[in-house]
């Protein structure tokens, strides 16, 4: 893609601390953009406009959970004070938790489901008034390909990104007079930090055994490994560009051919 092809848009990206959010702050930033960054671990947001700042790009970060309306509101009022718009959304901010069902706690349903799907709304919510009626306004939720799948023990996080899904497509019908294209990213597994030990939880084996499942999930991929965040970040770009303007309520998956 085009160096500068973003120059003069503005970008929100949340989880823009680690992982997918992550690489796909920095990939915007090295095509143009000027970047908004939204994360709850606050140091390792710093380090991403840190990184994007030395690297010549314009960065700006905002200590928020997403799944509280007021820091949402603050981050939003921010971006219109300082630019009056947004170009593109990249809701990247999300969890993980495995275990059944119904041995899931209260604090992991609405752990998982305040991250997931709660965020993603509340953030797409606010930042449309920014994004009206602009050339190639973009909202790129992260979904995952578990968003179409029932395995035990990922109920509740199959659950959540099957809302993503159907918010996505119910998102593009609605906000296409606003002039607003609604996708979503579906990744197969990819290293970030989302596929860590902590993903498990309590009690679910040794740190042997959650390294053994981790990596027979990464061996089930067709290419033999898992995604990286940057092939991420080039399929948002694509999904964000004019190359792609008549592409709203899709769900793409990039999974190396595992065909969920």
């Amino acid at each position: 893609m085009k160096e500068g092809i973003f120059k003069g848009r503005v970008i929100l990206v949340t989880g823009g601390g680690t992982g997918i959010g992550r690489a796909v702050a920095l990939h915007f930033a090295d095509l143009g953009a000027a970047v908004y960054l939204a994360s709850r671990r606050e140091n390792l947001l710093l380090e991403t406009v840190h990184k994007i700042r030395d690297n010549g790009g314009e960065a700006h970060g905002f200590p928020t959970d997403v799944a509280k309306g007021a820091d949402v509101a603050s981050l939003i009022s921010e971006i219109n004070t300082r630019h009056g718009r947004i170009d593109v959304l990249v809701n990247a901010a999300g969890v993980l938790r495995i275990g059944m069902v119904h041995e899931a706690s209260e604090e992991d349903f609405d752990l998982v489901f305040s991250s997931n799907v709660k965020g993603l709304w509340l953030v797409s919510k606010m930042a449309v008034p920014l994004m009206r009626n602009r050339e190639n306004a973009n909202i790129i939720h992260i979904s995952s390909i578990a968003g179409t799948r029932t395995d035990p023990g990922l109920g509740l996080f199959e659950a959540s990104k099957a809302a993503v899904n159907t918010l996505t497509k119910v998102m593009a019908k609605e906000l296409a007079p606003e002039k607003i294209r609604v996708n979503a990213i579906a990744p197969g597994p990819i290293d970030t930090r989302l596929y860590s030990g902590s993903a498990f939880g309590p009690d679910l084996g040794s740190d042997d055994e959650i390294h053994l499942r981790l990596e027979e999930l990464k061996a089930s991929v067709p290419f033999g490994r898992a995604g990286t965040p940057e092939e991420v970040a080039r399929l948002a770009a694509f999904l964000a560009s004019p190359e792609s303007d008549f592409i709203s309520g899709s769900i793409t998956s990039i999974d190396g051919a595992m065909g969920y």
